[in-house]
């Protein structure tokens, strides 16, 4: 069995632009550039051959999606498990207030060791994150579709892309990946 994911993130909001941490409870819209940027992506994905695209249920990402299923023509489903991390307490705040706040998991939270069992309070680990959207892949081998379209966030991407080897990196709004899975074994690529 062969499939390919195209997996990508939403487009800016303004809690971008401020660095607000925005998690799975605020659930903000894309702002002009956004917008723009969801366009362009369709673009960028114009030959990948999706053929059926699965989003989180945050409006950020819904909107991304549907630019890019409208562009390329293809079915748009949401499925929950998609959802930016649940950052906990660190939600909604700027991330100079998260530093302040909790000035000790923030600071292992961006540390190069990786502790995928930290959180901020009430939140999700690393590790939670990955299961989630791992389990989400896992689910759709079963699909029909050989080439899908998946639309996240920055959180939940970047440790899943941690499961295939890609370490946590800047990663721009509407960021493009490729997992690849083929018999047994998953490879996964940056595109931008």
């Amino acid at each position: 069995m062969y499939k390919t994911f195209y997996l990508f993130r939403h487009g800016e909001t303004d809690y971008n632009l401020e660095k607000r941490w925005q998690g799975c409870s605020v659930d903000s819209i894309l702002n002009p550039n956004g917008i723009k940027q969801a366009k362009d992506l369709a673009d960028k994905l114009q030959n990948s051959q999706i053929q059926i695209i699965y989003s989180s249920e945050l409006k950020r990402a819904l909107q991304t999606s549907s630019i890019v299923a409208a562009n390329l023509d293809v079915p748009l489903y949401t499925i929950a498990a998609l959802r930016e991390g649940n950052l906990g307490g660190a939600e909604g705040l700027l991330v100079s207030e998260v530093e302040t706040k909790y000035p000790d998991i923030f600071k292992s939270w961006y540390s190069d060791e990786n502790d995928m069992q930290i959180s901020f309070p009430g939140g999700e680990t690393k590790q939670q994150m990955q299961d989630r959207m791992f389990n989400v892949l896992m689910y759709l081998l079963d699909t029909p579709q050989e080439t899908i379209g998946i639309c996240s966030h920055g959180s939940s991407i970047r440790y899943l892309l941690m499961k295939f080897g890609i370490m946590p990196h800047r990663m721009i709004n509407t960021a493009r990946y490729k997992i690849c899975y083929c018999n047994g074994n998953w490879t996964a690529e940056r595109l931008d």
